[in-house]
């Protein structure tokens, strides 16, 4: 299929819908890299031997078809008792081998959110210098090697829901450092080595800017 979309495509392309890599023996996404924009979803979920994205270095924008409405996406259902806010975007869920999110460099644009969960292996994201604004929810859960959020640092706005949650080794917010406005709620709970003082200074750097939605901060560690 890979093979497939290069030849069609050719060095610039564009993917009108979504883009579904699921179940794959796949080690790295290399073959996509003519791939500039997907108008709908991206969706990367449990693919067993997936270690990085490279392949998806050319990609600039995902989820512009998905509209960029005011109001929050209704949850979609649970993972593990919890409900999901990102229903589109930008979704990489149970990849247990992945290790980072190498590849996505150059993605300036995010619609419908971002959902990066249940990612056992992952340790560190990219370096995703261009990406300043999600339009949508963003959900980091249950990625248990997961030590920071660096790679986010550029990031200035989350149209939606930011949620940050039982990352066992996370240390710090610090990769949200230039976040200044979240359209909805803010949750972070259950890291367990994620100092409070962190969370409540990141809390409240948003309410300074006019932040109106709730603040759930609860299981982190002692100040």
């Amino acid at each position: 299929d890979i093979e497939a979309l290069g030849k069609k495509g050719g060095k610039a392309y564009v993917i009108d819908g979504d883009l579904q890599i699921v179940g794959s023996k796949l080690v790295s996404l290399e073959g996509l890299e003519g791939l500039r924009r997907v108008e709908g979803s991206v969706e990367i979920w449990f693919n067993e031997t997936l270690e990085n994205l490279q392949g998806l270095d050319g990609l600039e924008s995902v989820g512009a078809g998905l509209g960029t409405a005011i109001a929050p996406p209704l949850p979609a259902g649970t993972v593990a008792g919890k409900p999901v806010h990102v229903v589109e975007g930008l979704l990489i869920f149970q990849n247990e081998a992945l290790r980072s999110l190498e590849g996505l460099e150059r993605l300036a644009f995010i619609g419908g959110g971002m959902a990066l969960v249940s990612n056992k292996s992952l340790v560190k994201l990219a370096d995703m210098e261009r990406l300043v604004a999600i339009e949508g929810s963003v959900d980091i859960w249950f990625n248990d090697a997961l030590e920071s959020l660096k790679g986010l640092h550029h990031l200035t706005r989350v149209r939606d829901f930011l949620e940050v949650s039982g990352n066992g080794a996370l240390e710090s917010l610090n990769g949200l450092r230039e976040v200044d406005y979240v359209g909805a709620d803010l949750i972070v709970s259950n890291n367990g080595r994620l100092p409070v003082g962190e969370v409540r200074a990141l809390a409240e750097r948003l309410m300074a800017q006019g932040f109106g939605g709730a603040v759930v901060i609860d299981g982190n560690a002692p100040q």
